[in-house]
This record gives structure tokens, sequence and C-alpha cells, in this order.
């Protein structure tokens, strides 16, 4: 476990110092999609580059022994096992709860079969918008006032493939849910 621990920590420290410098430098740009592709791209590469080992042909002589980061890292972390389990635990138990809530308000919603595979759950009750996947779900209050335009923009989440993305980001928070820069 110390070893996941220590590449999970230096992932996190990547993740930080990336999503810091993309604040710095791109936040405020308006091209959503380039912004989409970094941020995703800045979470990769957080979490590839802990990977990559750097090796040093010529080690200067040292007179006294040191510990390297990773070893320090492994020897401060290694009764702390046991809290991160709980925290994986805790925010996988979290989604599949919310998944969970959402699969019982499918049940109780109207279907509507949309081009391309797309399902549209309309429910009696005021439920904000959303869409997963391949559906989209609206109130039917919604769908009267501004049905249109609102379903217009849940089919890009979906034509777009936003749900990968929160797929992909529950992962990120499943294991560095202790990191801030992940939320």
């Amino acid at each position: 476990m110390g070893v996941f621990f220590v590449y999970i920590l230096k992932a996190s420290v990547c993740l930080a110092l990336f999503y810091l410098c993309y604040r710095v430098g791109l936040s405020k740009e308006t091209f959503h999609r380039f912004n989409r592709i970094t941020l995703l791209s800045l979470m990769v590469f957080s979490f590839l580059l802990p990977l990559v080992e750097v090796t040093v042909k010529d080690v200067p002589e040292v007179s006294q022994p040191f510990l390297s980061l990773e070893e320090s890292m492994q020897a401060v972390v290694m009764d702390s096992g046991h809290d991160s389990d709980e925290g994986i635990l805790f925010f996988l138990l979290r989604y599949v709860w919310s998944m969970g809530r959402m699969f019982c308000l499918l049940r109780t919603c109207r279907e509507e079969e949309w081009e391309g595979g797309i399902t549209l759950y309309v429910h009696r009750k005021k439920v904000a918008p959303f869409s997963w996947m391949k559906m989209m779900v609206i109130s039917e209050e919604d769908l009267a006032k501004n049905g249109m335009a609102i379903l217009a923009h849940e089919r890009a989440h979906i034509l777009n493939g936003h749900s990968w993305d929160l797929l992909l980001m529950q992962v990120c928070i499943l294991l560095q849910w202790f990191n801030p820069a992940v939320w």
C-alpha cells in the first residue's frame, strides 16, 4: 500500500501544479473545447508523470546516508493506509448511491426514443435537467417552457461524450479525494 500511496501523492502534486498553471494561464479562455481537452489532458498526464523513472548515471558520493523522497514518504505513511481505504470506499459508495438514485428516478419517467439511440425521460415532478450517456432527463414543466433549448444543450453533452469526462473525474476523485485540486 505504501508504494501506491506514494504514487497517488506524486500524482496529486502534479495535478495541483498543473491545475494552478491552468488557472493562471488559461481559465479565462472562452474556447470551451480547448479548455476541456486541456483539463482532461492535464488530469491524465498528472497520473502518468509519476510513473516515469528518472535515473542518474553518475551518482555523487554523499558522506551522510539519507532517505530518498519516496522512502521518506513511505516511512511517514506506513500506518495511514486505512484512512485512504476508507476515503476511497466512502466516495465509491457515494457514487454507487447517486447512480442508484438516478436509475430509480428513470423508472418513474415517461420514455421517448430519439434519433441516434438517445432516450428522453420526462418526469412529472420538478427535476433539474441532466444527461447521462445516451439518456436525457427533463421535467414536464421544463419541457413545456424551454424544452427545445434545454434538450439541445443536453444533446450536445451526449454528442460530446461529457459522461465519459464525468466518469474519468469520478475515478480521479476516488483516488485523490484528499486533494483540493481535484475538487
